[in-house]
């Protein structure tokens, strides 16, 4: 009997334990905490942000934990996620976009801070800073644009979003729309604008084949080099007449039509035993703008951007592709490369050895054996510069092909028995 009475005891000290514990988990579960507050009493460098114009949501509202774990988290900040993800996870939109073949570097690196603030600030969009004085700090031509003597309204008023996207588009340049279509929202084709253009139909062209988006030095943001025939107004030299079927197509192939200005270019291309594939194919208008340009070759844009638009500059085995080359990066590329074709291997305007001792003066006269009488065991070819060193780029230092001298060395030189 007194064992039967301790055991409900016992049960009943169990259950009163319960429902303590219940009513105070109840209790906690009860306490609202003002995130806001908590947060502050140690950040409070984030004031003046949380109190700026443009507030972010989450933080205007004291959800600081939407964004951050109060107590340990696997990312700096204690983020909940990456801040790229973390981001997407309400802005749904730029997650749709990032599917666009062009995207902006700090969205496809999700930089997403690089633009913005997290908490608040002064300018729309939580933007560090307000439209082009925030583009400019990456692209530094923008103050050169700013110089120059004549500039296009949207560019010099800072409204870079006019023609460009901020995150991805679907045409180069992360522009808008494609070819003349972003003009046309300004520039409607009438028929006075017609007349301008001796009246072809420009509405199907590419406006900047003739004019720069940003600023030139000519009225009518023309090109700063133009071709002697499109300065000339001498359309017909190369195009159909306004009034045909086809107006904007050419009067000949262009290997030919650029061949009867350009004979030496052209032939020489296709004659030489190693021409580029663009030149020796007779198609000229991959590298130059028939129109103008920003120099005399009528480039489409800086020699490195066009070289580097089909070539890419690290090379598919320096475990560095597509980052631009660390050798010579003042460096034009036809500094070492004939831009149309020559005699040699990869376009080289000179032998490795002539080539590279026309800079590396000292290392050439000191370099391990080459030429003829010291061949490479590896492909019995002449050893040359390039035998240890990477034209553009390489995964080590001094672009070497290997890590280390005795990597590099031993790649030829193996002593008995010894195995890589």
């Amino acid at each position: 009997m007194r064992d039967a009475v301790s055991r409900g005891l016992a049960a009943g000290a169990l259950v009163a334990a319960l429902a303590a514990t219940v009513i105070a988990t109840e209790a906690v579960a009860a306490v609202e905490i003002d995130q806001r507050e908590v947060c502050l009493s140690c950040h409070d460098d984030l004031s003046a942000s949380l109190q700026a114009g443009v507030a972010h949501p989450p933080a205007q509202e004291g959800q600081c934990s939407a964004c951050h774990n109060p107590h340990v988290a696997r990312h700096p900040g204690l983020l909940l996620d990456r801040p790229a993800a973390l981001c997407a996870s309400c802005h749904a939109e730029i997650t749709e976009s990032l599917s666009r073949p062009n995207l902006h570097p700090p969205v496809a690196e999700g930089r997403c801070s690089d633009c913005h603030q997290p908490h608040g600030g002064d300018h729309d969009h939580l933007l560090l800073a307000p439209g082009a004085a925030l583009c400019e700090e990456c692209h530094a031509e923008v103050a050169e644009w700013t110089a120059r003597k004549v500039t296009h309204s949207p560019f010099v008023r800072g409204r870079c979003s006019r023609c460009h996207e901020p995150h991805a588009s679907e045409h180069a340049a992360l522009a808008v729309a494609a070819g003349g279509a972003i003009c046309s929202s300004c520039h409607p084709f009438t028929d006075a604008f017609r007349r301008h253009h001796q009246n072809y139909p420009v509405e199907g062209a590419d406006c900047q084949q003739c004019h720069d988006p940003h600023a030139s030095a000519r009225a009518g943001l023309f090109h700063a080099e133009l071709h002697p025939p499109f300065e000339d107004g001498d359309c017909g030299l190369c195009h159909a007449p306004a009034g045909s079927a086809d107006p904007l197509s050419l009067v000949a192939g262009q290997a030919a039509l650029c061949g009867e200005c350009h004979e030496d270019q052209v032939t020489g291309a296709r004659r030489a035993p190693f021409p580029h594939v663009s030149a020796g194919g007779g198609d000229c208008s991959a590298c130059h703008n028939p129109h103008g340009g920003a120099d005399s070759a009528l480039l489409k844009g800086e020699q490195r951007d066009v070289c580097f638009s089909c070539h890419d500059p690290g090379g598919a085995g320096s475990g560095q592709e597509g980052r631009y080359p660390s050798h010579g990066d003042d460096m034009a590329c036809a500094t070492c490369h004939d831009p149309h074709g020559g005699e040699r291997p990869l376009l080289l305007v000179a032998d490795p050895l002539e080539l590279c001792g026309g800079c590396h003066s000292h290392q050439h006269s000191v370099a391990h054996p080459m030429g003829v009488e010291s061949r490479d065991p590896r492909n019995g070819q002449p050893m040359d510069c390039l035998s240890c060193h990477g034209v553009h780029d390489a995964p080590y230092r001094k672009l070497m092909h290997r890590a280390g001298e005795r990597e590099l060395c031993v790649g030829c030189h193996q002593q008995p028995g010894e195995r890589l």
